[in-house]
């Protein structure tokens, strides 16, 4: 009877321990650190990276745009008048203000 125990034992406690080693490197490969779902959720950051940066660079050639028509050597006068009257809050008499709610 104890042979017949040990014998069992020792048939099923291998591919018992490979199957329970097979699970847990699955388990780890889809909800680990570095599994399949973190590289998604990596991803989805990566992606919301990079329409930023996108959003971000089109906001430096404009303000580049900007500088450039500031520069002395190719100075726009519209330009100035447009940044002065901004800054200084000035109008004058005979400008029509069109004023959009929400808009800055």
């Amino acid at each position: 009877m104890l042979n017949d125990i040990r014998w069992r034992f020792n048939h099923i406690a291998g591919p018992l321990f490979g199957i329970l080693l097979f699970t847990y490197f699955v388990y780890h490969s889809i909800q680990g650190q570095h599994g399949i779902l973190a590289w998604r959720q990596l991803d989805i950051q990566i992606t919301k990276a990079e329409a930023t940066f996108a959003s971000l660079l089109a906001k430096q050639a404009e303000l580049e745009q900007s500088v450039i028509m500031l520069r002395p050597s190719t100075l726009n006068l519209d330009m100035v008048e447009e940044q002065s009257r901004r800054m200084l809050n000035f109008t004058h008499k005979d400008d029509v203000i069109v004023i959009f709610s929400g808009v800055k």
